[in-house]
């Protein structure tokens, strides 16, 4: 006879201490001397918000450059004529570069550089801040739908180039709505505006005759030239005062609702 048992399943199993049960452990406390490193804000935080002074910043010195713009338009005849220097300290345009051919090399160049770069890195900061709402804004104050809606579509494409070729108010925000890196817009800028001013140069040379032609005429009919080129900037003025145009509106480029993604939702940085 077999005095073994089998073994009783009826014994109850041992106790197994549920987890859940325990209180969590506490996370140590940082001690007074050590240093806290904090990570990178969770991703699509928005930035903080621009202040108003920061945009008064901005757009003060924008409306200062336009202002000098419009009275060299205004008093082309009698700038060109006798004052080709302050004509392209006002205002640096095509028109006028090529109106200033007598200005000695040197001081055309840095002064042309200067003052068409002044604006730029304004428009690049606009839109680094303010985002998509920037390229509304210029789109509706500027005068530059039609502008803005194709300088959009062909800086997905080559925005390096854009910046180079034609660094105006609409591509200069657009490269700080895609947070294209400082030092790249400001290389690609300031290279392209330099090798602008020189083309505008050349070509200016190359048709010297009648460009001293014109002068000639500005000289002899200053007082009629100068009132015509006036009144139609006044008539302009007007137009676009109705138009709404003129007002800032800076309360559009503060509207809290979400701006856009960048064109093409892609990210201009060069990374």
């Amino acid at each position: 006879m077999d005095d073994s048992k089998p073994p009783d399943d009826t014994l109850p199993a041992p106790a197994v201490p549920d987890i859940g049960d325990q209180p969590a452990a506490a996370a140590p406390e940082p001690d007074d001397n050590s240093t806290v490193v904090e990570g990178p804000p969770p991703e699509g935080d928005e930035p903080p918000k621009p202040s108003r002074r920061t945009l008064i910043l901005l757009i003060t010195p924008i409306v200062l450059l336009v202002t000098a713009g419009t009275i060299a338009t205004a008093f082309t005849p009698a700038l060109a004529a006798r004052h080709p220097l302050l004509l392209i300290t006002l205002d640096a345009r095509n028109r006028m570069l090529v109106l200033a051919r007598e200005v000695d090399l040197v001081p055309f160049v840095v002064v042309a550089v200067l003052r068409r770069s002044l604006s730029d890195p304004l428009f690049y900061m606009l839109g680094r801040l303010y985002g998509d709402r920037s390229l509304r804004w210029l789109e509706k104050k500027g005068g530059q739908g039609a502008l803005v809606t194709l300088s959009e579509k062909w800086f997905q494409k080559a925005s390096y180039l854009m910046v180079f070729l034609v660094p105006g108010a609409v591509v200069c925000a657009l490269a700080g709505v895609t947070r294209m890196r400082p030092a790249v817009f400001a290389a690609l800028n300031l290279s392209g505006t330099l090798a602008s001013v020189i083309a505008v140069r050349i070509f200016s040379d190359a048709i010297s005759s009648p460009v001293e032609a014109l002068l000639r005429f500005f000289d002899r009919n200053m007082l009629l030239t100068t009132s015509i080129t006036v009144g139609l900037v006044v008539l302009s003025l007007v137009l676009n005062k109705v138009q709404g145009k003129l007002d800032a509106n800076l309360e559009e480029l503060e509207d809290d609702s979400p701006p856009g993604p960048g064109p093409g939702g892609r990210d201009a940085s060069g990374a």
